[in-house]
């Protein structure tokens, strides 16, 4: 019988390798200003906040950048 050699299942890697694989970094913002804007608009304007607001909300809110 051969004896059970452990096996690594994640590597570490740099910052560098992981812009190579991925195809570049990725920077995410979030304006909770703007999310929170359109949250009190929808609750004001529109009689209450619905599940459309909050999805508007975050798209405004949501901002990436490849670099």
């Amino acid at each position: 019988m051969e004896a059970n050699n452990k096996i690594s299942l994640y590597t570490e890697i740099t910052t560098e390798e992981s812009a190579l694989v991925s195809g570049g970094q990725t920077v995410v913002n979030f304006d909770l200003n703007s999310y929170l804007f359109t949250i009190g608009a929808g609750a004001i304007f529109n009689g209450g906040v619905t599940t459309n607001v909050v999805n508007i909300a975050f798209g405004r809110a949501l901002f990436t950048q490849s670099v």
